[in-house]
């Protein structure tokens, strides 16, 4: 109950802060130095934390990280203005930005406060100052990604300084991360230590955060290079006005260097990338689960593959669930004798014919089959459509979609076109220990997962050596987690180059990681974002606007940090 109190006090600065909220001092500062004096160093990580939780309040977090890629689609009403890349002054952009703001400004304070703390043992105290360092880390990474130079606090207002700073440069906010997650890598406990609490970051965590930013340095650095993406426009207008699904097709394109990485060296930062993300899969502290059904279970939440989770809190109010369950995946509403009801956010039609592996549990268990649209009062029964029409002649022998599924699909199942029903709605969004009942649930958002530090690995020893047989090897843990094609034997059947193999390591992080908040950052950060959206066309097959300009490489500040700050005087180009 203590910490519920302190979390509600620290909540009430929110509404009577700057931009960047860093007057939110104003109403932290006695109850942090109360808590300071009692000890409670854990108290004070948490509310670090919480603020985590504020973009998922009423789902906007989602938006910014989702809706913006090649491969997400639903209906044009539910994507709003984000989803046509309207980005200036909206809820969600503005509280993006102000929600991390939030985060840097507690972390910073709460590393000073418990600096001062007396009377715990130093392996806890200096976790916590490493779970804080993370946490500002972690922040300052997401904002640098979408904002570009933004302004960087080394260090508290309650240590002196001012609430209002000039925007950094980029190199110079990407090394203050390293320099901080570096000092979070040396306090923070390692996961296999018996102090180690489920729910929090660990030693493995700030190093996979690292290696992450090093390949990110790398790739957006890197002058030219050759990227092949699957994509294209979903559809086409025949003739006769009637509408034809388009399957996605290979196309090159030529990378870009990103804005504000000129100066870093490509090989230099994938070295370290690789060299810290191979620190972590020999130290045994982290592993895969056995298969994503395991991964995506509720029994699984906070497992060993999951190095950094939003953490939801059952019967502890609205700030602590979400409605990403319902959002993404949907509900069976009773009122309608369970018709199938939201799951308006799916993965296009060309994510899915991207697997050529049809046996890959990431589309076999991974994918939602058969859903019930419509209780048809005649007959009193319900009716169902089936995805993908690719298993139409399974539909007419009555056969299960997948070896091992436990229902069949039924002859008279059909294939609906509406904007969110002909995609995939992912099984994973049903990790949720709370009724799928059309109301908040517990889903935890995996913010950096094992499997991501692995492809980066991949990715890493690539860019530095071609296609080896280390990259094979690390990929082919995945490969067998996921029940599909090892990697080592489509290079017998086709060889791959580095810029094949860099183009199939893309590929498979869009496959692993789809609705993760992932693609648009990967996009970005190798430079093919203009080429890949726009090679869609104006709109994709549920008319979602995916045409994008140079503006939309970073998104707009919000206009009060703009109006307010001295040292800021005009918004992000094009904005």
């Amino acid at each position: 109950m203590k910490l519920l109190k302190i979390l509600s006090l620290c909540a009430a600065g929110l509404f009577l802060t700057t931009s960047c909220d860093l007057e939110e001092e104003t109403f932290t500062f006695v109850a942090g130095e109360d808590v300071a004096a009692e000890g409670s160093y854990d108290q004070l990580v948490a509310g670090a934390y919480h603020t985590l939780h504020w973009p998922f309040t009423w789902g906007n977090y989602h938006n910014v990280v989702n809706f913006d890629c090649d491969y997400q689609t639903g209906p044009s009403w539910a994507f709003g203005d984000e989803g046509a890349g309207n980005f200036y002054d909206k809820s969600s952009t503005k509280n993006f930005y102000q929600y991390y703001c939030t985060t840097i400004h507690r972390a910073n304070y709460h590393y000073y406060l418990v600096q001062k703390i007396t009377g715990v043992t130093e392996k806890e105290k200096n976790n916590a100052l490493g779970e804080l360092r993370f946490l500002k880390a972690w922040s300052q990474f997401q904002l640098v990604q979408f904002f570009g130079p933004i302004p960087l606090y080394t260090y508290s207002i309650a240590e002196g300084n001012s609430t209002e700073l000039p925007r950094s440069s980029v190199k110079e906010v990407y090394e203050h991360i390293i320099e901080t997650l570096k000092e979070a890598e040396a306090l923070l406990l390692p996961r296999t230590d018996e102090a180690f609490k489920k729910g929090h970051v660990c030693r493995a965590t700030a190093k996979a955060l690292l290696a992450k930013v090093y390949a990110t340095i790398g790739s957006a650095s890197m002058k030219s290079g050759q990227v092949t993406v699957k994509g294209g426009p979903g559809s086409k207008v025949n003739p006769d006005g009637t509408t034809s699904r388009l399957m996605p097709v290979a196309i090159t394109h030529s990378k870009n260097v990103v804005a504000g990485y000129e100066e870093f060296d490509s090989q230099e930062y994938y070295r370290l990338a690789k060299e810290k993300a191979g620190e972590v899969i020999n130290s045994g502290e982290v592993s895969l689960a056995s298969s994503q059904k395991e991964l995506w279970s509720p029994a699984y939440k906070n497992g060993p593959e999951l190095l950094f989770c939003l953490q939801t809190m059952a019967g502890q109010g609205d700030d602590y669930y979400n409605y990403v369950s319902k959002d993404y995946y949907g509900w069976p509403d009773p009122a309608y004798n369970g018709e199938w009801t939201s799951g308006y956010y799916v993965q296009r039609d060309h994510w899915l014919q991207t697997f050529d592996d049809w046996d890959d549990e990431r589309i076999t268990w991974g994918v939602k089959h058969r859903v019930p649209y419509n209780w048809n009062k005649t007959y009193e029964k319900m009716e169902w459509y089936f995805y993908p029409e690719r298993d139409s002649v399974k539909v007419r022998q009555g056969l299960p979609p997948y070896e091992g599924c436990p229902y069949k699909y039924e002859t008279t199942d059909v294939v609906r076109n509406g904007a969110h029903e002909y995609g995939a709605k992912l099984e994973k969004f049903t990790a949720i220990t709370a009724d799928n009942n059309g109301n908040r649930t517990d889903w935890n958002w995996p913010y950096l997962r094992y499997a991501d530090l692995i492809l980066i690995y991949c990715e890493a020893e690539n860019e530095l050596n071609g296609p080896t047989t280390d990259a094979f090897a690390k990929m082919e843990m995945l490969n067998k987690r996921n029940n599909s094609t090892l990697v080592s034997k489509r290079h017998e059947k086709n060889p791959f180059t580095k810029e094949s193999f860099r183009s199939f390591v893309l590929e498979e992080r869009a496959k692993e990681f789809a609705a993760e908040g992932i693609r648009r950052y990967d996009l970005l950060r190798w430079g093919i974002y203009l080429q890949v959206m726009n090679a869609i066309g104006t709109v994709d097959e549920n008319e979602i606007v995916k045409r994008r300009e140079e503006k939309h490489l970073l998104l707009p500040f919000p206009p009060d940090v703009v109006n307010t700050n001295p040292y800021i005087d005009r918004n992000n180009p094009g904005w």
